[in-house]
């Protein structure tokens, strides 16, 4: 009996665990309000011991209901145990502040005074830090921390340009796979929670599988549990994300699947892979433009820059870089100090246009005359940023000698359909942005039908969600209705 009872009231920790928090919060106002002179006479005061009583006893049905579900074995031990340690303080100091108060209101003097308020404002620290430990458990102990901007939390920005990408050394699970486990279902079964006993951070923890066996059956994604569970209905309680969490996108899951009906190897390198067409966006999408059909630009050997060269142009405030550790190609980008880079400094970057192959130039001061003499030069160019630049057409011109580039950002700049068609002839052409530009869709499908795999953005809105595999696609189209 008692086994069926521990579940069953345990899940109530998370209806009674809000009680304590709103009383403390009602008490903290009721305080404010008895030191208005206005509200002096009303005798607020006299609510505070009743206030704070079921304040403790809210507290005390928490900590019980809290200790039953941790019985559960989900979640991690030593955070269940920060928590638990948190919540009994939390206890007591909210105690001695309901025995503070009544004391108070049948004797005058410092004391009771000084304990009232002691305890009250440790209860009031205690229970955001017990509240901080329970959310860890239940989102993750990142979920406060996750949408922080990137100059706070010393993450890159999200909107940082990826750098090239070497198929032979970029492993399928780890760049297309495990970024969707940890977004999606690492809060349940990661190191803080354990549902079903079953972990998804790290290869070792996905191959031993949890309560309900293997999660995984390598070669059939159909066959698979971690897959089944997310296709089943939303009202189904085994459903994965379960409700109100978001759901992987179509493209996620279709490269979920892709990758256990590879064999779900944890070692497979993208160049290994039999990538089919309808997978590309969905890759291109984690990782930019990838040609499996072509040798990477990391595979290009030059000789080492110009060290006095690459000083030069950094004294002239361009940040530049290695492409890859290991390279001596070399990234050059104009940051928001370089700005008034124009075509007499683009002089600089001659000495070492063999090593160059990535350059972004975007918001200088650059303009047709000084590109058209410095891009020819550039035999190894990759991938090239002229948007919010005064170029034309006449810049594009010699970009369409260049074999190896892939991707032309081109964003508020003046070219046209005629200028995008000097891009035809380059064989490994993968993305142009041309929005805010001249360029119309009809220069946008002509190009991408000489060049087969590339994509033209003109910053059109995207397409409307067709596939409803999925539980946000059913979430987005439910809140249309609703609207």
């Amino acid at each position: 009996m008692l086994t069926e009872l521990q579940p069953f009231i345990g899940r109530f920790h998370p209806l009674l665990v809000h009680l304590p928090i709103g009383f403390l919060l009602l008490a903290g106002a009721l305080e404010l309000l008895s030191r208005v002179p206005r509200f002096e006479g009303v005798g607020l005061r006299r609510l505070m011991p009743t206030v704070l009583g079921l304040t403790a006893l809210t507290t005390l049905g928490a900590i019980v209901t809290g200790n039953l579900l941790s019985w559960s074995g989900e979640y991690d031990a030593a955070l269940v145990g920060r928590h638990q340690q948190w919540g009994l303080m939390l206890g007591v100091a909210v105690t001695l502040a309901c025995v503070a108060a009544w004391w108070r209101t049948r004797a005058e003097g410092a004391a009771p005074d000084r304990l009232y308020a002691g305890a009250f404002v440790v209860a009031l620290v205690l229970v955001a830090g017990t509240g901080h430990f329970g959310g860890s458990l239940t989102h993750g102990e990142t979920y406060l921390t996750e949408h922080m901007p990137a100059p706070f939390s010393g993450r890159a920005s999200a909107s940082t340009t990826r750098g090239p990408v070497d198929p032979s050394a970029t492993l399928v699970f780890k760049t297309l796979v495990a970024p969707t486990l940890d977004a999606r279902c690492v809060t349940c079964h990661g190191p803080a929670r354990q549902a079903g006993k079953l972990r998804l951070d790290s290869p070792e923890a996905i191959r031993k599988g949890g309560e309900s066996g293997a999660v995984i059956v390598p070669g059939s994604a159909s066959a698979s549990l971690l897959v089944r569970r997310i296709f089943l209905p939303t009202s189904d309680k085994k459903a994965m994300p379960p409700r109100g969490h978001p759901a992987p996108s179509h493209a996620e899951v279709s490269l979920l699947r892709w990758w256990i009906d590879q064999g779900a190897s944890f070692d497979l390198v993208l160049a290994d892979a039999q990538v089919t067409p309808d997978l590309e966006p969905a890759m291109a999408d984690r990782l930019g433009p990838v040609d499996l059909g072509a040798p990477s630009i990391l595979s290009v050997r030059v000789q080492p820059g110009d060290p006095a060269a690459i000083e030069a142009v950094k004294a002239l405030k361009l940040r530049v870089e290695p492409l890859q550790a290991g390279s001596s190609l070399l990234m050059v980008q104009a940051p928001p100090a370089a700005r008034a880079f124009d075509d007499t400094a683009l002089k600089a970057l001659e000495p070492l246009s063999a090593q160059i192959a990535w350059l972004d130039l975007g918001g200088t001061q650059v303009t047709d005359a000084g590109l058209s003499l410095l891009l020819p030069r550039l035999v190894n160019l990759w991938k090239v940023s002229l948007d919010r630049t005064a170029i034309t057409d006449r810049s594009l011109l010699p970009l369409g000698k260049l074999q190896r580039l892939e991707s032309v950002n081109l964003y508020a700049t003046s070219v046209t359909d005629a200028g995008l068609k000097a891009l035809d002839g380059l064989p490994r052409l993968r993305s142009v942005f041309a929005w805010q530009t001249q360029v119309t869709p009809a220069g946008a499908d002509a190009l991408q039908a000489a060049a087969k795999k590339a994509r033209v953005n003109l910053g059109a809105p995207p397409a409307p969600i067709t596939d409803m595999t999925t539980d946000q696609a059913r979430t987005d189209a439910t809140a249309k209705k609703k609207a």
